[in-house]
């Protein structure tokens, strides 16, 4: 390869790690090309990509970004996965993947700026997706609501049964 096509290489993938949100790398050893497209369609559903190049290549474009710390983890065969929204969408992507593929492994990133290790993206896995945790948000603020305006139909309730028995026994 060319050192221009190198540098024209480098620069793209430097723009891809510029332009995102935080990156994952892993490894994707023995798997093929078909196997490595289809975790690829997976992750473009989660708004993010896999950067594949060589891992020269990838440090560089690393250390020019705002990862360089991630770098530590590019070696063997490495993929990076490159996300602009959700990580935890992504690190379960990759964890569901690896659960189907033993060869294919999650070595650890930079999430929201903080340097990541395999366990810390396994825990990230776990949580649940963004659109979970704001359904709960919401049934935490309207559970306060909705006590109240049981705890006011009650006193209303009470009120009317009183006034019920009342009747019956002024009619009765």
């Amino acid at each position: 390869m060319a050192k221009l096509e190198k540098q024209y290489m480098v620069k793209e993938v430097t723009d891809t790690f510029k332009k995102s949100s935080g990156v994952i790398v892993t490894n994707f050893e023995k798997l093929s090309v078909v196997e490595i497209d289809d975790l690829r369609r997976k992750l473009e559903k989660r708004s993010s990509q896999l950067v594949v190049t060589k891992n020269t290549l990838v440090k560089l474009a690393l250390t020019e970004s705002k990862y360089a710390e991630a770098a530590q983890f590019i070696q063997g065969t490495t993929g990076v996965a490159v996300y602009d929204d959700d990580p935890v969408a992504v690190a379960k992507t990759l964890f569901d993947f690896s659960k189907t593929h033993e060869t294919f492994k999650v070595r650890g990133g930079i999430v929201d700026g903080a340097l990541v290790s395999e366990e810390g993206t396994k825990k990230l896995s776990e949580l649940p997706s963004k659109d979970v945790l704001r359904a709960m948000v919401l049934m935490r603020m309207k559970s306060p609501i909705s006590g109240l305006v049981n705890v006011l139909n009650g006193t209303v309730r009470g009120l009317l049964i009183a006034l019920n028995e009342i009747g019956k026994r002024k009619n009765g």
